[in-house]
């Protein structure tokens, strides 16, 4: 009988994933106490959802109780250099170029359940796929899983991909087999680099991998109810949906060898969503804005929210 790492080791590519690994289920005891300690702080900011979790966000159990093994998928949305948003509009962060990657993980990550179906022995193998909008430390299993480390940032870092990576959960009943060998960590590449810190535009990033969201303008753009503080507004130099600039200036981000999202993961840009001004946003109808934006991440904010960010 195949082994499951070795399965999800040569379907991730099929299944349009940029690297995958797998680890044995267990709590992640130390994550939920360092997560408190985030939210003592006051960093979550009105995200109240996240203070709401913290009692069982570590013990992945509460959304698959059957979970024996956890397949953790990381996509690449890097894209090719000549796509990009015309000079002068309004910035959009580039996870939201395309589709909403919510849906188009889950997606890959069903494919990938129904590939290692069809291996001998995993037939009746059940799971459930999980993104961040579940309460999961996503980036916490990467670590596990050998796919890279926590950034002074606190995005993961692939020592190959970088950090434009989305991070996916396939949560399995399947047990791994006794001789199983746990992944071997990654150690962590940033040394003495601190430029995602000294870049932020709001000095977000208030520590070593810790982010007071507060500060971040993803949240001020995105999360936040209201309009970005009055504070902040000058930072955002033209972003109404989120903002990149730590990942820019990542050193890890600015190989040329860095391998490109993968082929029929369905994270293509839409040239449609890159290239709107600031007047076509104003004018833009709810409806019209429904049509064209609401399979993509986009709709989280929504029109209202991103007017109140234009120029």
């Amino acid at each position: 009988m195949d082994r499951l790492d070795e399965i999800v080791r040569n379907e991730c590519d099929t299944c349009g994933f940029s690297a995958a690994g797998v680890v044995a289920y267990a709590p992640l005891e130390a994550e939920r106490e360092r997560f408190q300690r985030w939210l003592s702080a006051g960093y979550d900011a009105d995200m109240g959802y996240l203070a709401r979790s913290a009692a069982y966000r570590h013990d992945l159990r509460r959304l698959f109780p059957e979970v024996r093994s956890v397949v953790v998928t990381l996509t690449s949305y890097r894209r090719p250099p000549a796509v990009r948003q015309p000079e002068g509009v309004p910035r959009i962060a580039r996870f939201a170029w395309g589709r909403d990657y919510h849906d188009v993980l889950k997606r890959n990550m069903r494919h990938l359940l129904d590939a290692i179906r069809r291996h001998e022995g995993f037939a009746a193998a059940k799971g459930r796929a999980v993104v961040d909008s579940a309460p999961a430390f996503e980036r916490a299993w990467a670590v596990r899983a050998g796919l890279g480390w926590i950034g002074r940032s606190s995005m993961l870092v692939h020592p190959r991909l970088g950090s434009f990576i989305l991070i996916g959960l396939l949560l399995l009943d399947v047990p791994l087999p006794d001789d199983y060998v746990p992944p071997i960590g990654v150690p962590n590449g940033c040394g003495s680099c601190s430029r995602c810190m000294e870049a932020c535009p709001t000095g977000a990033i208030v520590a070593p991998r810790t982010l007071d969201a507060r500060r971040c303008l993803s949240y001020q753009t995105i999360e936040r109810r209201e309009a970005v503080e009055a504070e902040f507004r000058a930072a955002l130099a033209g972003r109404i949906f989120g903002c990149d600039r730590c990942m820019e200036v990542c050193p890890y981000n600015n190989q040329a060898e860095m391998p490109l999202f993968p082929v029929g993961s369905g994270l293509e840009a839409n040239p449609a969503q890159l290239s709107v001004t600031a007047e076509e946003w104003q004018e833009m109808s709810a409806a019209e804005f429904v049509e064209r934006f609401g399979a993509s991440p986009l709709s989280r904010a929504g029109l209202s929210k991103l007017r109140t960010s234009l120029p």
